[in-house]
C-alpha cells in the first residue's frame, strides 16, 4: 500500500479571515462548499491543500476534536528574515515574532487567527 499526503483540516471560526490568512502565507483559493453545519473552503499551495471548516455552531476551543492530533503546520522557505519581515510589514505576523536558530533550522512560529500555531522553517 503506497499512502501519500493529501490535506490538513483545520476548524476556524472566521472563514474570510482564515481565507486572507492563508492567502497571505502563500495559499490559493480553490473550491468551497456549504454542508449544512458548516461551510468548508480548500486552498492549496504546493502539493499541501488546507481543509477550511467553519462551523455554523462554533465548537468550544477545548472542545475533544481540538484537544488532539494537530500541533503546527510547517512551511518552508529559502529565506526566513526576508518572509518574516513581508508578514510583519502585511500585519500577519507581530513584530515580536522572532527567528531562532536550532542548529539544523532557523525557525520562528506564531498562530493563525484563531491560534493554531504556524511554523515557518529555513534548513541551514
Amino acid at each position: 500500500m503506497r499512502l501519500r499526503p493529501h490535506h490538513i483540516a483545520l476548524i476556524v471560526s472566521d472563514l474570510e479571515a482564515s481565507k486572507s490568512f492563508y492567502r497571505a502565507l502563500g495559499f490559493k483559493p480553490g473550491d468551497e462548499m456549504d454542508v449544512g453545519t458548516a461551510v468548508i473552503a480548500f486552498m492549496r499551495s504546493g502539493g499541501l491543500e488546507l481543509e477550511l471548516f467553519c462551523y455554523r455552531e462554533t465548537p468550544q476551543p477545548l472542545a475533544e476534536e481540538r484537544v488532539f492530533g494537530f500541533r503546527h503546520l510547517a512551511l518552508t522557505t529559502r529565506d526566513l528574515d526576508r518572509s518574516l519581515s513581508k508578514l510583519k510589514a502585511d500585519g500577519i505576523v507581530s513584530h515580536e515574532v522572532e527567528a531562532r536558530d536550532v542548529g539544523f533550522a532557523r525557525l520562528a512560529f506564531f498562530p493563525d487567527p484563531d491560534g493554531a500555531e504556524i511554523e515557518i522553517v529555513q534548513y541551514t
